[in-house]
């Protein structure tokens, strides 16, 4: 591929841009309707209280509507179905005007279409509209549910003038990224050519295309890696405790509320289930800080993070896991030690999740001269299995093949043996990657072992394990 084929190949086409622009556009529809239903949420107990006087309730649904607000342009709007306003915060003066034959930019009757979608069990409606905080009339996509036993049409928007900032945002980096990368492209072949002038006929060019090759998709993998890593954190972060900080919000304003009208019966409740909330949060968010790198890796070594993972497996599931290892944690580098971490970590999240009714693992981790070996085996279901799965493409599932990337990373070997009913066994040998500092020779140690989640005794347990070592692998 040319210099110019790469710098042009960085412009989004159109159908490129149609795609982003919908992916944006149905984030958009997908935030609009969490809105909406943590709203209904926070009124639905003053609608559907059939105690309540209607005037009386309606007062306070249309008050709790006035202050809902959500970034700097986010509120919600009443209307009922002759097309009287009953809330704007935003624009004041039109509470108790009939605009029921109120038109937008384009020509079309606004209100009755937002009316519609909503008697029509919620809908999405996008016309032009005043930004609050710039001004100027964009496009906005709003939706719309009903109150059916009032007759009141309830709607909330959000601006759409940012989507195309975005794709714009997205063409202007990618074109600097190609730009970036024809130049270093350029350096890095030009210095390849000097070194080939020099050396000569002493380089072996098969061996550099496939040295290249090789390198070129550890690279991805390592991007991969980190991209799907960031995804996760997004999704727990938006889906997780970004939902629950709002709840919380609506929560706080329905104990204002209640204490604003003496309810103190109702203001404990909203404030024990705030506290609950609260609590969700934390944990959540106490578990990815966890996930991200957990501390006990790098306060007491890879051996006892290990174990941790053992301890927690069987207080979760009903079953017995010996535990083996002859390595000295203070040698091992923290790349390996992070690498064979999560490999452990992705194993037994699979034995948990998938192999049905287990009783006995078995998690052995020694280091033999220049190499550790890594095994994890279990009695468990099972599954049918060819070694050249592991090269096909969609052979494996995804736990797999983020432990074969991450073996393949480090330069080493995956074999997995599984059959239906006789369990699976996990076998990985790596080079063995000295920490900074370490410089002494290791003769290998006497192993430690430990039983978590039943007795240690011999007979214990289940069927046995499939046969073989991982330091002999």
């Amino acid at each position: 591929m040319t210099f110019l084929a790469i710098h042009q190949s960085a412009r989004l086409s159109g159908a490129q841009s149609e795609i982003l622009k919908d992916g944006l556009l149905e984030a958009k529809r997908a935030e609009l309707k969490n809105y909406m239903e943590l709203a209904y949420t926070a009124i639905r107990d003053i609608y559907e209280d059939p105690e309540l006087a209607v005037d009386v309730a309606q007062r306070l649904v249309t008050d709790a509507f006035h202050r809902m607000e959500y970034g700097s342009d986010g509120y919600f709007f009443v209307y009922d179905y002759d097309g009287l306003n009953i809330v704007h915060p935003r624009l004041e003066h039109l509470v108790g005007q009939d605009l029921w034959n109120f038109r937008d930019e384009d020509g079309k009757f606004l209100i009755q279409r937002l009316i519609e979608q909503a008697q029509e069990g919620g809908g999405f409606t996008e016309y032009r509209w005043d930004k609050p905080s710039g001004g100027e009339s964009v496009l906005k996509l709003s939706y719309s549910i009903a109150l059916e036993k009032w007759g009141w049409m309830v709607g909330t928007g959000l601006y759409l003038d940012d989507i195309e900032q975005v794709v714009g945002q997205m063409e202007h980096h990618m074109v600097e990224n190609a730009r970036r990368t024809i130049l270093l492209m350029a350096f890095f072949t030009v210095s390849c050519l000097l070194v080939i002038a020099v050396i000569g006929l002493a380089v072996n060019l098969s061996e550099a295309r496939v040295a290249n090759r090789r390198l070129v998709t550890m690279a991805q993998k390592t991007f991969s890696f980190l991209e799907k890593e960031r995804r996760r954190i997004s999704r727990e972060l938006h889906d997780g405790i970004n939902q629950l900080l709002v709840s919380a919000r609506f929560k706080l304003e329905r104990i204002d509320d209640a204490l604003g009208r003496g309810d103190h019966v109702d203001a404990s409740s909203a404030l024990a289930a705030t506290d609950r909330i609260l609590e969700r949060g934390i944990q959540d968010l106490r578990r990815l800080a966890y996930d991200l790198r957990p501390s006990v890796l790098d306060d007491l070594g890879l051996v006892a993070a290990l174990e941790s993972l053992c301890s927690d497996l069987v207080e979760r599931k009903p079953l017995r896991i010996h535990f083996e290892s002859n390595l000295d944690s203070g040698e091992c580098q923290p790349v390996l030690a992070t690498a064979l971490y999560r490999i452990t970590q992705e194993s037994l999240h699979n034995i948990e999740k998938h192999a049905g009714n287990v009783s006995q693992v078995r998690v052995r981790l020694r280091r033999r001269r220049g190499w550790v070996y890594l095994e994890i085996a279990d009695d468990g279901e099972g599954f049918s299995w060819r070694a050249e799965q592991s090269h096909e493409q969609g052979g494996a599932g995804m736990g797999l093949r983020n432990i074969q990337d991450r073996v393949d990373l480090l330069g080493g070997r995956l074999t997995i043996e599984a059959a239906p009913g006789k369990g699976v066994r996990i076998l990985i040998k790596v080079p063995f990657q000295r920490a900074t500092g370490t410089s002494r020779e290791r003769v290998d140690g006497r192993a430690y072992t430990r039983t978590f989640g039943g007795r240690p005794s011999a007979g214990a347990g289940g069927a046995a394990l499939p046969a073989g070592g991982a330091a002999g692998h």
